[in-house]
């Protein structure tokens, strides 16, 4: 039986520091694999485009400026059309005025019957018509000023009009560029990434019972964690696709690795039922008989020994021994290297066979 690895306190406190010292190593590669990542996108040439680089400013600089220009003119006749609207106003009240008046006096002459007042008649008569005809010119100078306001709307919407059509343009290029721009990012930071999951991945299947494992299992759980945690706020449209299929990619590679390992335990274990119960004994790793021994199953075949009693001497399913017979009496733990009784060494059958086999052939040799 291997005995190289004690089953002690001091060895579990070691693996919980162990599995402290991964967590921690992983902690900080993930805070610097975020800075790397976040700072990837200043990688391209020029950093993030701006909306601005993608305006066409020769083409604009003229239609803002007759935009300003119509502006100009808009106010002014916007001042214009306010006077001529205070003066044809004016003229329309002087005009009632006057009308009223020569109602009221023809209504005078009237009740009087003076005829001398036909002159006087004319007189209020043609000035009335100058009103009446003053009124009127205003009114068709508004008329004119308002004609000249709607051209200067329509050509201010055709300016509007070209100006949104080059703003269109603007952010159609703007958005290509932020695209463009999105991708690589999202391909430096894959080519960062992908590496070293898939690095991770091979020292965890090649390495993760060395030594060192604490900084093995650290760095699979920052790979993990970069690939499937930190690059989700950088995926572009498609990018959910690429996470989505490398991890089942990775589900199928563990699926396929876990049943070729099981189908390899199961080949192992058919090949140990072939061996003696010396060679199986011999092979049982200390702490796995231990923790064999405390979950009442075979360290051999992993089946639970206790179906056949407590007493049980062989286990009922592989016949490998289980407990010995200490020369105090004592029943003891086959793999126990110790008697809990009397503390002296246990004596396996194994190595009684091996004594005996050890005398007959001194005997052997002495005879000859």
């Amino acid at each position: 039986m291997n005995t190289s690895q004690a089953y002690s306190r001091p060895a579990r406190l070691l693996q919980i520091a162990s599995w402290i010292i991964a967590i921690v190593f992983a902690m900080f590669l993930n805070m610097l694999g975020s800075l790397v990542i976040r700072d990837l996108m200043f990688a391209p040439q020029g950093g993030p485009p701006r909306s601005e680089q993608f305006v066409d400013n020769a083409a604009i600089a003229p239609l803002e400026a007759q935009t300003r220009d119509l502006e100009r003119q808009r106010s002014a006749l916007n001042d214009k059309a306010q006077t001529l609207r205070i003066a044809n106003d004016r003229a329309n009240t002087d005009y009632r005025e006057a009308q009223e008046s020569l109602r009221n006096w023809l209504a005078t002459r009237t009740a009087t019957g003076d005829s001398r007042n036909d002159i006087e008649l004319l007189a209020r008569t043609r000035k009335l018509d100058l009103l009446q005809a003053s009124a009127s010119d205003w009114q068709r100078q508004r008329d004119k000023l308002a004609d000249q306001q709607r051209a200067l709307d329509a050509r201010s919407e055709q300016l509007s009009a070209q100006l949104a059509h080059l703003q269109t343009e603007a952010d159609a290029r703007y958005a290509a560029a932020q695209r463009r721009y999105e991708l690589t990012v999202f391909g430096w930071r894959l080519a960062l990434t992908l590496p070293i999951l898939l690095v991770a991945v091979w020292l965890f299947i090649r390495h993760r019972k060395s030594r060192y494992w604490p900084f093995i299992y650290g760095f699979g759980l920052f790979a993990l964690c970069a690939f499937f945690v930190e690059l989700v706020p950088y995926l572009p449209d498609f990018g959910g696709y690429v996470r989505v299929l490398v991890g089942i990619a990775l589900t199928v590679f563990a699926g396929l690795y876990m049943l070729r390992a099981f189908q390899r335990y199961v080949e192992r274990k058919r090949a140990e039922m072939e061996q003696s119960q010396s060679e199986r004994a011999r092979a049982v790793v200390y702490e796995k008989a231990i923790s064999a021994y405390q979950k009442k199953l075979c360290p051999s075949c992993d089946k639970p020994w206790h179906l056949g009693g407590d007493q049980v001497s062989f286990c009922i399913h592989c016949g490998l021994r289980l407990f010995e017979v200490c020369t105090c009496g004592a029943r003891n733990f086959a793999f126990f290297p110790f008697c809990n009784q009397c503390g002296t060494h246990v004596t396996h059958a194994d190595d009684k066979g091996a004594d005996a086999e050890h005398v007959d052939s001194g005997a052997n040799s002495a005879h000859r």
